[in-house]
């Protein structure tokens, strides 16, 4: 993948990221496109002319509005099936060998020839409108799923990337937050088991409940509680829908942003964030716990307090799934995300270019295309940040 990455204005990557190309250069073939079955029309009539009366080619007139039916609009297609008709009525007597009789077999081809394609057209109008209306659906699905975000939100700026494994697809199984609360700015970012299509669902849950735990819960590791909880109820309301009987499950990492550069994590099996600034890249090994969903494994027990640092204004923190560091090339290796940042990551590198390069080598080392939900997210502090948990 080559080329600049564009940039929402929510300061999130799109979801499926393309390079931005110039599409200028390509308009006038795209112009010339609806003209073939004129173009059509127009050879096989001048070949009927040209040709001597034993070869005759107007039955394959019945081409040039089956041609339209897949280029052009309805009425341009039932326009080119009633002119294929009438060149058909016009021609064949005309160029016709002395005692040629009429040819009613061809007659009745080019007819079928325009019936059809009108037909088909048709459906393939109604498919189009409802492929659009999906995509609609879709788009109100994935603002559900990944709200959009200012790119300040209670004093952290942020900036988002998602890969979605699914093919065509722009959810799945990663999904992450922030909101700015009475407690401090909250964010999180999740994997939850499975990926593509079929975790949807339990993405939901788990945004839905961070969105109202992380307003009303004072203790950060109360908000996971309840998305534990959430998570376990949508295994079991899937039970009684008839799906099997799986122990759905998500790590996840929940931070916190407090006043003067405070942060604290709690790390629910998920991957050790990195924090990057002008004196290096260091690895945070937040103490795990057990993903979310599986607390009934564990007797209840005395929590550990949540890991807390202070970040400065010129510093970086890379959250990011194991749709990142499992990213496999043709040889089956991982990505090396440790060594990649080492290497790539320099003093003073902006969020957006940080995301960019970094999405750029994961589609590089995957061939394209990932073998898992990638989500990727860059917070920052914001100089004069407001502490009130007003939003950005």
């Amino acid at each position: 993948m080559t080329g600049p990455l564009r940039v929402n204005q929510d300061g999130a990557f799109p979801m499926s990221e393309t390079p931005a190309v110039d599409a200028g250069g390509g308009r006038p073939m795209r112009r010339l496109i609806p003209l073939l079955p004129a173009l059509l029309y127009v050879v096989i009539v001048a070949v009927d002319f040209g040709t001597p009366d034993e070869f005759r080619t107007d039955t394959m007139l019945c081409l040039v509005p089956m041609s339209a039916s897949s280029l052009t609009t309805v009425r341009a297609t039932a326009v080119y099936a009633v002119l294929a008709t009438w060149t058909f009525l016009l021609l064949d007597p005309w160029l016709a060998p002395t005692g040629y009789r009429h040819d009613w077999a061809g007659f009745v081809v080019v007819v079928l020839g325009g019936a059809i394609a009108v037909a088909t057209v048709l459906l393939r109008t109604r498919l189009q409108e409802q492929v659009s209306r999906l995509g609609n659906v879709v788009e109100h699905v994935q603002r559900a799923l990944l709200p959009p975000a200012p790119p300040v939100v209670g004093g952290v700026r942020v900036t988002r990337s998602y890969l979605a494994a699914e093919r065509d697809a722009e959810v799945g199984g990663d999904v992450y937050d922030v909101v700015a609360t009475p407690y401090g700015t909250r964010a999180f970012i999740a994997d939850v088991q499975g990926k593509g299509l079929t975790a949807v669902g339990a993405s939901a849950a788990l945004v839905g409940t961070f969105g109202e735990a992380a307003f009303t819960e004072p203790d950060l590791r109360r908000v996971g509680d309840r998305m534990g909880e959430a998570l376990e109820r949508f295994g079991r309301n899937q039970v009684l829908l008839g799906e099997p009987d799986t122990d759905w499950f998500a790590t996840a990492l929940i931070a916190r942003f407090g006043p003067d550069g405070l942060v604290e994590l709690v790390n629910h099996g998920h991957e050790a964030p990195a924090l990057i600034g002008p004196s290096g890249v260091r690895w945070l090994d937040v103490p795990p716990e057990l993903p979310l969903g599986l607390a009934g494994l564990l007797s209840a027990a005395e929590p550990s307090p949540a890991y807390r640092f202070r970040m400065a204004p010129d510093e970086l923190l890379l959250l990011y799934t194991d749709g990142t560091t499992e990213a496999r090339d043709a040889q089956g290796r991982f990505f090396p995300l440790r060594e990649w940042v080492a290497r790539h990551v320099e003093p003073g590198l902006s969020a957006i270019d940080l995301l960019g390069r970094l999405q750029r080598a994961l589609l590089t080392h995957g061939g394209g295309r990932l073998t898992d939900d990638a989500a990727l997210m860059v917070l920052g502090r914001e100089t004069a940040a407001p502490t009130d948990g007003s939003p950005g």
